[in-house]
């Protein structure tokens, strides 16, 4: 194949047996139906109401239509499909605001059941997240600034699973095997608190820290839950993780996955700011070495990323995070995760310059903290480089790319714009994917892929970023045959999971050539 653009020579590299190639995408952002009269009401209603995001509307018609979005993933070869469940609609409330929890809806719960079995149905893996950065409006806008957070999701969490788990059981199917708790619980508490691009009601670096150690707290709670639930059963154990989004900065990313994992690597709480030193000394070798590959050694934006890296490096330090120290030495169980969930777009994106002056935006335009999605900077070097800093210690965990996607900017109801550097979506899942390929040769244990997303969605508060492989046509409720950019991304997507499963180097070759 060709090595241009950052790929590699991937011969000799052999697919796992039960390699997971997917695709991704969450309740909220594709179901439709939210936040209007009568409910089911998460925290963007009040947003949504106040007109600071464009409405989802019905977005993706995914309750409803969700055979013709699984038959799709399934007709490119596809053995996995990423969901999360609802929790605002699973516990729906009449009005959207902070209330006591209601009552379980059957009804969500037996549609959700039917999703996953289609899923199975098609030969592919549910992979299934219990929160995907939404809560429902009965919690509060603030729900992760609240101690008690931890308790009431991770118990919301178990039951869910067992709610839906026992309906695929009396269906004839078999429980979920692979479960999210909580989606970049690490980028959750930033969007909130620090770029303002989610809900919130309180703001600051002091927010987002608290944030941040609830989300994690709620993690290790839910971990316990659900392995209890399971053995409680008499159902196969599962596989429960959670997914980092990958960043340059290592105490807003790896760090949470080192802390919450130093006592199953046999790290004693008295040697625990040692430990953390000598990853994070190697994650920013690796990084420093990105940023002057990227921008040149002594540049301005590569100097701008060192200094802010050192900013964060104060201001997120994980060890200042007792509570959640506490609790992850005196877990029952020997780990706090089943594998590593890796969410990989552009690691250096919040390491960009601000421009002057910096206007606040909402997300369909330029942000204060990071450039607009469309603008994002793919390179496979960079994204391979962040899967070989997570396996030098993943502790024989294996390693889940659960999101990698490219973005290009399309207005709802209006033409796409090509990107600026030209990238179109079929290179993009070349060069990402031989990069899987030269990770998997070198060794590395990654055990699934999964892009962001089969179709075009709803990106938080806009219709204007679109990821998907086939454009969605909001307006009429049609997925299209070819991507925004008339690139037929799925087809490619196929062929090259059909080269890599083969073992044909020569086909391989062709199938990853640009």
């Amino acid at each position: 194949m060709s090595k241009g653009g950052g790929e590699k020579d991937a011969d000799g590299f052999a697919l796992p047996e039960r390699f997971l190639f997917g695709v991704s995408n969450s309740a909220y952002q594709v179901e439709g139906g939210y936040n209007r009269q009568g409910g089911p009401y998460n925290n963007w209603a009040v947003w949504e109401r106040e007109s600071k995001v464009e409405e989802p509307g019905d977005t993706c018609r995914f309750w409803d239509g969700f055979h013709e979005h699984i038959e799709l993933a399934a007709s490119l070869g596809l053995n996995a499909f990423r969901l999360s469940l609802e929790w605002a609609r699973m516990q729906p409330a009449a009005f959207p605001g902070k209330a006591p929890p209601p009552a379980w809806d059957d009804g969500a719960l037996d549609r959700y059941a039917e999703i996953i079995g289609a899923v199975m149905d098609a030969g592919m893996e549910p992979v299934v997240t219990l929160h995907h950065f939404t809560h429902p409006a009965w919690c509060g806008t603030d729900l992760w600034l609240d101690d008690s957070a931890p308790e009431l999701f991770s118990s919301y969490a178990c039951r869910a699973a067992r709610e839906v788990n026992e309906r695929l059981e009396r269906s004839g199917k078999r429980p979920v095997r692979t479960l999210v708790t909580i989606n970049e619980p690490n980028l959750l508490g930033l969007l909130a608190y620090v770029t303002g691009e989610h809900p919130h009601g309180e703001k600051g670096i002091s927010a987002a820290r608290r944030a941040g150690e609830n989300l994690s707290l709620a993690h290790i709670a839910a971990y316990e839950k659900l392995h209890g639930l399971y053995e409680e059963m008499g159902w196969e154990p599962p596989r429960v993780g959670l997914n980092n989004y990958c960043m340059c900065f290592y105490a807003l990313d790896k760090a949470g996955f080192d802390l919450i994992l130093a006592p199953s690597r046999g790290i004693p709480r008295s040697d625990l700011r040692e430990y953390m030193r000598d990853r994070k000394e190697a994650w920013d070798r690796r990084f420093s070495r990105l940023a002057d590959e990227r921008w040149g050694h002594g540049a301005f934006q590569a100097r701008y990323y060192r200094f802010i890296n050192k900013l964060y490096a104060r201001l997120a330090d994980p060890l200042g995070r007792e509570r959640l120290i506490n609790a992850v030495y005196s877990m029952s169980r020997e780990r706090a995760a089943d594998y590593l969930g890796l969410d990989i777009y552009d690691p250096f994106a919040a390491a960009y310059a601000p421009k002057l002056p910096t206007p606040r935006r909402v997300r369909e335009r330029e942000p204060l903290l990071h450039t607009p999605l469309w603008e994002n900077r793919y390179d496979p070097r960079e994204f391979g480089e962040v899967i070989r800093g997570y396996a030098e210690d993943s502790g024989g965990l294996p390693i889940l790319v659960l999101e990698n996607g490219m973005c290009h900017r399309q207005p709802k109801g209006g033409p796409a714009s090509p990107r600026r550097d030209g990238l179109t979506r079929d290179v993009f899942l070349k060069r990402m994917l031989g990069e899987v390929a030269a990770c998997l040769a070198e060794g590395i244990d990654i055990g699934a892929y999964s892009f962001w997303s089969l179709t075009d969605n709803y990106e938080w508060g806009s219709f204007e970023p679109r990821f998907g492989l086939y454009e969605y046509d909001f307006a009429r409720g049609e997925i299209k045959e070819t991507d925004g950019l008339g690139v037929e991304a799925g087809k490619v997507y196929g062929e090259i999971v059909a080269a890599m499963r083969s073992g044909d180097p020569e086909l391989l070759r062709a199938a990853l050539a640009t």
